[in-house]
C-alpha cells in the first residue's frame, strides 16, 4: 500500500519537501500540515520558537509526536 502524501490543510498543496512546512498538532498527535505559503507570521514565529526550544524525538506507535526541551548542551 502506498504511503499517503501530506497536504496543506488550507490550500491542498502536495508536500514534496518538509522544508518550511508546519506541523498543527492535537493532543500531541499530528492533526493537519501547513505550507509555508499559508502560514500566518504568528504561526511561523510560534514553529521558529518550538524548533529553538524543543527536540523532536519521534513519533510512537500510536502516533504521538514526543518532544524533549532543549538543554544548554544540545546543538
Amino acid at each position: 500500500m502506498a504511503k499517503k502524501v501530506a497536504r496543506c490543510q488550507r490550500c491542498g498543496r502536495r508536500m514534496r519537501s518538509d522544508v518550511g512546512w508546519n506541523v498543527i498538532l492535537e493532543d500531541d498527535v499530528i492533526a493537519a500540515f501547513l505550507c509555508p505559503d499559508c502560514q500566518r507570521p504568528e504561526e511561523t514565529a510560534e514553529a521558529e520558537v518550538n524548533d529553538a526550544t524543543m527536540d523532536f524525538l519521534g513519533v510512537d506507535e500510536g502516533g504521538k509526536v514526543t518532544m524533549r526541551p532543549k538543554t544548554d548542551g544540545d546543538d
